[in-house]
């Protein structure tokens, strides 16, 4: 089983977690759902704004939603191609690059922040999402523990911890990662989850 690690997507207005973890014994993988969704709540950024006020609360078109996406993603390339030391920018065109699918170039955007604070544990956390989507776990795994080096008591960095080891088959110490994270925090989200990424992955155990 291939749990994902908690995903941080961060724009100058909103910051959500992107993961908690769907399980499919039959793809091996799972999905991503945000807070947003749970929320039943739409993100506040620029594109969806837009979208919000279009019309009369239909739900928009692919195609309306592609155009806003690339008008925006053009617009954001152009700010930071002119102010190339303004780390916002730098990171919601990343965060753009992630979710269109484009990893290598999100890496290139992530690293050029880093470059400006390698304690950015947001950006850290980003890369260990883009790698291991990539299938990359080595490199998922150093993000990983740049990001706990920064602050070893990070709820999704240790999740991630986690999920990143379990990926490269060491089920045992992940389950007792996430048990932890479970006791320790049982009333926050990624306690929740962890406890039952755990329970999950010791089903798979069993049988």
């Amino acid at each position: 089983m291939k749990l994902k690690p908690i995903y941080i997507y961060l724009t100058i207005f909103v910051v959500f977690i992107i993961s908690i973890v769907l399980f499919s014994n039959s793809t091996k993988k799972s999905n991503l759902i945000d807070n947003q969704q749970m929320n039943g709540q739409m993100p506040e950024d620029d594109v969806h704004k837009n979208l919000k006020s279009q019309g009369n609360g239909d739900a928009p078109s692919a195609s309306n939603v592609m155009k806003e996406a690339i008008e925006r993603m053009n617009k954001l390339k152009e700010e930071v191609n002119k102010n190339p030391n303004d780390t916002l920018k730098l990171r919601e065109y990343a965060d753009m690059l992630t979710l269109a699918h484009k990893p290598d170039e999100a890496i290139e955007y992530y690293s050029k922040i880093l470059k400006f604070d390698p304690k950015r544990i947001d950006v850290l956390l980003q890369l260990t999402y883009v790698h291991f989507n990539k299938g990359d776990l080595d490199k998922a795994l150093e993000y990983t523990n740049k990001a706990l080096q920064v602050d070893k008591n990070n709820l999704i960095a240790n999740y991630n911890l986690g999920a990143v080891l379990n990926a490269k088959g060491d089920k045992r110490q992940a389950i007792l990662i996430w048990k932890n994270l479970a006791q320790k925090y049982p009333n926050t989200d990624v306690g929740h989850i962890a406890k039952e990424s755990a329970k999950q992955l010791e089903g798979t155990n069993q049988k």
